[in-house]
Formats: structure tokens, sequence, C-alpha cells
């Protein structure tokens, strides 16, 4: 995987933690505040693509995608699998994810939004789908 193509925040850790599990959380709240940070970090002219959840479409991620302000394009899909967190959190090694664009690649300065960066997995599916995007989380955390 291409990391030149990552980027994030910080590490996950102190208020970026607190920020990233409250948007896996759903909290309506940190959605806004990394909407605000996405918004503030990509250009103006970047095409935001969310990162879909393990369920296999982007849900969470939408929510902030939708509330950065910049055109938003939910084309990224993969099967459901079991969530890197919960694999994380029991010692399991990360599953493999495929990742494929529904309908036609957007054009244009791409950037699919994630929460956290944890094994690099799920980065690395959806730059295998889209490899001239980047991808932007809030916060990287190494897998363990």
């Amino acid at each position: 995987m291409n990391t030149d193509r990552l980027i994030w925040f910080g590490r996950y850790e102190g208020w970026l933690r607190h920020l990233a599990r409250g948007v896996r959380d759903m909290d309506a709240e940190c959605v806004q505040k990394a909407a605000q940070l996405f918004g503030i970090m990509l250009p103006s002219d970047a095409v935001v693509v969310p990162m879909p959840s393990h369920k296999g479409r982007a849900d969470v991620m939408l929510d902030v995608a939708e509330a950065t302000g910049h055109k938003v394009v939910d084309c990224l899909r993969c099967e459901p699998h079991e969530s890197n967190y919960t694999q994380k959190k029991h010692g399991f090694a990360p599953c493999e994810i495929k990742m494929r664009v529904k309908g036609a690649k957007p054009k244009g300065d791409v950037f699919i939004i994630d929460n956290v960066i944890a094994s690099g997995v799920t980065a690395a599916a959806a730059l295998s789908a889209m490899p001239d995007a980047h991808v932007c989380a809030l916060a990287y955390s190494p897998f363990r």
C-alpha cells in the first residue's frame, strides 16, 4: 500500500480518541466536530467519499461527509465483515476486505474519509478500489 495516500490528524489518543469513538458511536456533536476538521483540512474542490463500515456501506462516515460542506459521492461498498475495532479488541488479525466502486468512479481530487486507520486493511482495500484517491482519517492507531 502506498502510504503517501494516507493522511491523519494524529495518534488515536486524547481528544482524537474521544472524537473518533464519538463518531463511531454516532454522537451528533462528535460527527459535527469531525466534519469541521475534515472541512478545514480538505481542499475546497475535494470530492469526499465516506468509508463503508463493516456493515458493507457507509453509515457513520456518510453523516460526517455530508456535514463537511464538500461534494459527497457515496460509492464504496464491501462485503459485511467483523469490525476492525472488534477484531483488535479480541486480539485477532484483521480480515481481508475487498471493496468495489458502485457506479462510476468520482472525478477530481478524491478523499475517502474514515474515523481511524488501525490495521491499514480498510484503507488498503479502499485504495485498491480507488487508487488515485487519498484516505483521510481522524486518527491512526497501530494494530497490536
